[in-house]
């Protein structure tokens, strides 16, 4: 008897660490947040450059590889670049028929975009931030166009559920 009970826990416990997650809509608190983040970075790019974000998915994906590149937002400051984030995922959003959510799994939650009737989610608002904070290059547009072809291969996606 103990040995099936062993056995019986040895063949369980994978399932037990398997990964899971949910989402859920986003809150008014997070609505807020991001709303201050995209204010913000407004703000900076108006008094230091002159120019302001809502011209057009090329546009603001200039202003923020410029932003970057004349070193205006540093690697440490963390709400300025997921605001960054916030902007690349909005395009999204508007130009792939994606919502915002709130994406919470067993390291914590984020704010995600989620693929309609498809169990994938993307990660825009860390994109910019995660690569700042070790001083990597950062390539903006090349940031889109991936988190762009990681949709379109989700949308393609069959679920069998």
């Amino acid at each position: 008897m103990r040995f099936l009970a062993i056995v019986i826990l040895l063949i369980m416990a994978p399932l037990s660490i398997a990964d899971t997650w949910r989402t859920d809509p986003i809150t008014p608190m997070d609505e807020r947040y991001m709303d201050n983040s995209r204010k913000e970075l407004n703000d900076l790019a108006r008094i230091e450059l002159g120019r302001s974000f809502g011209e057009g998915r090329d546009s603001d994906l200039r202003l923020i590889q410029t932003l970057l590149d004349r070193k205006l937002v540093k690697g440490d400051q963390t709400a300025l670049l997921q605001g960054m984030g916030i902007i690349l995922g909005d395009h999204l959003r508007k130009e792939h028929n994606l919502k915002w959510v709130i994406f919470t799994d067993r390291v914590g939650r984020s704010r995600a975009l989620e693929v309609p009737f498809k169990d994938e989610a993307i990660f825009p608002v860390t994109q910019i931030s995660s690569r700042a904070a070790v001083g990597a290059e950062i390539d903006v547009k090349a940031i889109y166009e991936r988190l762009e072809g990681e949709i379109i291969r989700a949308k393609k996606k069959i679920i069998v559920r």
